[in-house]
């Protein structure tokens, strides 16, 4: 029986993950399924392919995806638009960012200042 209830909550519990590798700081309600399908290690044309064309880029390796809606900036009730940070840099061994030919880390949110 425990199987049973043990075998019913993963795939539940698995949906409410969010993207495989993203951190969600979002309302879960507007994240789109397409940031669901971004997973580290895809190259730029994968991550394209997902998400467009970027947005904005501040930096070499930094890519700024819009995905509509609205998300909370702060807890003072200051909305921004929710994106994607794509970040396709990393640190090498004397701590200057080195630009990587994949996907390193990224989240959804506010992108606002």
């Amino acid at each position: 029986m425990l199987f049973v209830l043990l075998a019913a909550c993963l795939p539940a519990c698995a949906a409410g993950a969010g993207a495989p590798g993203c951190t969600i700081e979002g309302p879960e309600h507007l994240l789109p399924e397409t940031v669901r399908r971004v997973e580290l290690g895809m190259t730029m044309a994968q991550l394209e392919a997902v998400l467009g064309s970027p947005d904005y880029s501040p930096a070499e390796g930094q890519c700024y995806f819009g995905t509509g809606g609205d998300c909370p900036l702060d807890d003072a009730g200051r909305m921004a638009a929710c994106g994607v940070v794509a970040e396709f840099r990393s640190k090498d061994d004397a701590g200057d960012a080195v630009v990587s030919g994949s996907l390193q880390s990224c989240w959804w949110g506010a992108i606002g200042e």
